[in-house]
């Protein structure tokens, strides 16, 4: 016991250790504060798509999500809604995942860096809109960042720097739950794929801490690989998913290229270099563009990279390839697939942007230094703050805002609960999920082939039926066809407009 305090005496003892826990407290702090201010709102269907997964793991109820929904976090929020766990403690998990993302912007620094740059960075970390406003939700990608960062400074601590084999076992567990968890992980084969063939080409092969990576992943994709056979007949359906939904001829990726030529959908790839401002705003662009001069020296002297002849370069080019690639990755996606531009999809890429644009935070104080004592200090004490105030101001009245949103479903679902029993099975629009994450009862969803749905449950107990005005496909005339037949119970307004009606059912199926 005396160890640990000597240990932590020495540690709190230092100064930019000190500095550290006092951002670390700060980026608590401001999270805590956004959760105290959303913790109880309603969930986006996706967020019901993964959390009454949970509950189905954790409870046993209904689920009905698509089988190539990642289910590695509802695994997780699984296990502590097995021992009793609600929601607003799962939303405090999310919020422990999204204060580590600082901690490990930190640790990062510190091996690929300095801590001057490690501590700029995790500043920048701190304050991070787009990683703020997720952690109000429960989104797959802040856990993503997590794995994703720890694999790859595991594996740079295993195989580059030839430490344990601990190191690399875990990094290829890490990588294998990363993907369960959530797809982006597996950006990460790209990454190390050609890291790899450019220092050594085929060499790794003989490298025993290769194995030993593979060895960690095995593991946990046999994990993985079998989970989803024995749910759905397949090892992993988001690939048969992305070729049968995207790549087969005539669908996403051929309709996308018929629309937009080849040019424009190749271009698409670079979508995250070009919407750069959008997720960094005007000071953290400035001062990352300022920080890419750090790595002339690698364009220079690539060839010694390629000769695996310069450990230093072999270092700025991992870390320089960790964030494009990622970026690259999924601009490629978003180029193949038929969705949208959105900055939380490039998440494992942040720590290293932020480690990039610190070093251009300290370019410019060693300049200022040189012209007055102490300007230094206060240039990047005011560039932190102008990010901070930028990022903030821009994040809050999104979450705050945001809260609001899909209330009325959190308060249908909440009542259908408590006025059915186990076993109801109710009926409602073509997306059902928020209603069964909620109600944590069965549901069947009334589209255009009525006839179908009527053959489905003519049998089966359902007492209530909803019509959700945020569902735009929502068939109406299903129910005024049946108007006689249903009598409404609750109903719950936007405003002015009803956007949720509970229908009781009188017997008619």
């Amino acid at each position: 016991m005396e160890g640990l305090k000597n240990k932590v005496k020495h540690f709190l003892s230092q100064r930019e250790n000190q500095i550290f826990l006092g951002i670390f407290i700060f980026a608590l702090a401001l999270r805590l504060y956004f959760f105290f201010q959303t913790y109880n709102q309603a969930l986006w269907w996706d967020e019901a798509d993964y959390m009454s997964i949970a509950k189905h793991y954790g409870l046993g109820t209904p689920e009905v999500a698509a089988p190539w929904r990642a289910r590695g976090m509802s695994l997780i929020f699984g296990i502590f809604y097995f021992f009793g766990a609600n929601e607003i403690f799962q939303r405090l998990v999310v919020i422990a995942f999204s204060v580590a993302a600082v901690w490990i912007t930190y640790i990062l620094g510190k091996e690929f860096f300095d801590k001057k740059v490690a501590l700029i960075a995790s500043c920048f970390m701190s304050v991070l809109w787009i990683h703020l406003f997720w952690s109000m939700r429960f989104s797959g990608e802040i856990f993503a960042l997590v794995f994703y960062c720890l694999a790859a400074y595991f594996f740079w601590k295993g195989y580059v720097k030839n430490g344990s084999k601990w190191y690399m076992i875990f990094s290829g567990l890490l990588i294998g739950y990363g993907i369960f968890l959530y797809e982006s992980v597996g950006a990460i084969f790209i990454f190390l794929a050609v890291f790899l063939f450019v220092t050594e080409r085929f060499k790794f092969f003989k490298n025993k801490q290769f194995w030993w990576g593979m060895l960690g992943l095995a593991i946990s994709l046999g994990f993985i690989f079998g989970h989803y056979y024995d749910l759905y007949g397949q090892v992993y359906p988001r690939v048969s998913h992305i070729i049968e939904g995207s790549l087969a001829e005539g669908t996403e990726l051929d309709a996308k290229l018929a629309e937009q030529g080849f040019f424009s959908v190749f271009f698409t790839t670079f979508v995250f270099f070009q919407n750069m401002l959008d997720y960094f705003h005007w000071v953290i662009l400035i001062v990352f563009l300022i920080g890419l001069i750090y790595y002339i020296n690698l364009i220079l002297g690539f060839d010694l990279v390629w000769k695996n002849k310069d450990e230093k370069l072999k270092k700025d080019f991992y870390v320089l390839w960790w964030a494009f690639s990622v970026m690259l990755f999924f601009g490629a996606y978003l180029a193949v697939v038929k969705t949208y531009y959105e900055p939380r999809y490039i998440f494992p890429a942040y720590p290293i942007l932020f480690l990039i644009a610190a070093q251009g935070v300290i370019y410019i104080a060693d300049f200022l230094e040189k012209q007055k004592k102490h300007l230094g200090t206060a240039a990047i004490i005011i560039i932190i703050l102008l990010a901070a105030y930028s990022h903030i101001g821009w994040a809050a009245p999104l979450i705050e805002n945001k809260a609001y949103s899909f209330s009325q479903e959190r308060a249908a679902g909440e009542w259908l609960k408590e006025n059915t029993k186990p076993g109801d099975i109710l009926l409602a629009c073509s997306q059902v999920v928020p209603f069964v994450y909620y109600s944590e009862r069965e549901a069947i969803t009334f589209r255009y082939n009525t006839t179908e749905v009527d053959y489905q449950i003519k049998n089966w107990s359902v007492p209530y039926l909803i019509l959700d005005g945020y569902i735009q496909d929502c068939n109406v005339n299903y129910v005024a066809e049946r108007e006689a037949n249903l009598t409404p119970v609750q109903v719950y307004y936007e405003g002015e407009y009803p956007i949720v009606i509970i229908y009781e059912t009188k017997g008619y199926f």
